[in-house]
């Protein structure tokens, strides 16, 4: 027989021949197969009538050597808590691979994966960091403040007291004048930094823009979709803008950090404390020192106080606090400002949903506004410091609840603003 038919279709036709009841020998013969061929395929028709008589993959159907899901899941929670850094043991140290393989022995669990599993585990979750982000890849938009209040930024740097006790100290810095404003709490919730943001703003004044990172304290979580938080609705309610840096790159708030590293040198590291009230005792007389008497690198030999010497600020008054209802903030018409490096898949992620790029803008940075109020997001590219905004795209940012209109006494002239940041 000319066997240079389909394979699966010779199968058929044997198969169909030996159920007529033809002999298996003169099957195989004219078919220049084994009996042990036809028994296979014969077999295979029995078990499944409706069989195609096709390969089957040869994939096996267990692989012992395959991570169970307890272990994917002890990665995954290994990983999550070291990037939390909530408590003593995951808040100082690395957070990779070999590290969470060590963690995993610690735990005493059975048959470690390699590092190398570990990494496509997590890349697989989506916690691997992007490529590059520790280095001057690309072009970054720095936000540039041109009146003092134009851009604050707001970041914790946690401390320890004598004992143990965990104190969180929170700074806020004006980006153009370098005045800040401190305080010093034991717990750090959204709470605490709505509290703390409220006082900085009667003392120092709104800013058009408050900038900060995107630990969930400020962005509202890292659970929810389009979770926009405590801290976001108090700055849309106030009238100010906020700007989220880049994940992992807390160099992009160069000035916050460096004034966390002045007060650590200039004041923690210079006193012993006991306890809370001990060290507010003593802050004001670090921050009078540093308005009255420091001169920053970057104000040519002039004091934060000397910056302040002929600006008026629009404060939050006593009338102006009244206005901010008690309990759950509403969403207010306003922008949101989130900036991004594309990663490898030509995606950025913010407010816990992902939005795709064009791949050609892998490895760059963008700049995302959120217009609450239109219910849009608009994506924006700088190639260089001097250059026009290249508009990428706009997309639908639908939202789930009412949006309130800003208040007239919390309004303000944004002309200034529009010339330098995009949208």
């Amino acid at each position: 027989m000319d066997t240079t038919f389909p394979e699966p279709a010779l199968r058929r036709v044997a198969v169909a021949r030996y159920a007529a009841g033809e002999r298996p020998c003169d099957i195989c013969r004219e078919f220049q197969r084994s009996r042990q061929w036809l028994n296979k395929w014969w077999n295979e028709f029995c078990r499944h009538p409706s069989t195609d008589f096709g390969d089957h993959s040869r994939r096996p159907q267990t692989s012992p050597q395959q991570t169970s899901t307890e272990m994917e899941r002890a990665i995954v929670a290994v990983r999550k808590a070291r990037e939390a850094g909530r408590t003593p043991q995951t808040q100082f140290g690395l957070i990779g691979s070999p590290t969470i393989r060590s963690d995993l022995k610690r735990l005493e669990y059975k048959e470690l994966p390699s590092v190398s599993t570990i990494q496509r585990i997590l890349a697989a979750y989506g916690l691997t960091h992007p490529i590059g982000v520790s280095e001057e890849t690309a072009e970054y938009p720095w936000p540039l403040a041109w009146v003092p209040n134009a851009i604050h930024a707001t970041d914790i740097i946690t401390r320890h007291l004598r004992g143990g006790q965990v104190i969180q100290n929170i700074h806020t810095i004006d980006h153009y004048s370098h005045a800040v404003y401190l305080s010093q709490q034991l717990t750090k919730t959204s709470d605490t930094i709505c509290q703390f943001l409220r006082e900085a703003w009667a003392k120092l004044g709104l800013p058009f823009f408050h900038q900060t990172d995107n630990e969930g304290i400020f962005s509202g979580g890292h659970t929810h979709v389009r979770v926009l938080g405590k801290v976001v609705r108090l700055c849309l309610f106030c009238g100010v803008e906020p700007i989220f840096i880049p994940e992992y790159e807390a160099k992009r708030n160069y000035q916050i950090e460096t004034f966390h590293g002045l007060w650590s040198r200039g004041f923690w590291s210079r006193c012993l404390f006991s306890n809370v009230e001990e060290v507010q005792t003593k802050v004001p007389h670090f921050t009078k020192w540093y308005h009255t008497e420091y001169c920053p690198p970057a104000l040519n030999e002039k004091t934060p106080q000397q910056m302040h010497q002929t600006f008026k600020p629009f404060r939050l008054t006593s009338q102006l606090e009244k206005l901010i209802p008690a309990g759950r903030l509403p969403i207010t018409t306003g922008r949101i400002h989130v900036i991004r490096k594309v990663d490898v898949q030509g995606t950025v992620t913010l407010f816990n949903e992902s939005w795709s790029l064009h791949k050609k803008w892998i490895g760059e940075y963008v700049w995302a506004v959120i217009d609450t109020a239109q219910q849009h997001i608009d994506f924006w590219h700088l190639p260089e410091s001097n250059a026009d905004w290249i508009h990428l795209k706009t997309r639908t940012f639908h939202l789930e609840e009412p949006v309130r209109k800003l208040l007239p006494e919390f309004y303000r002239n944004r002309q200034r603003c529009r010339e330098r940041i995009p949208g």
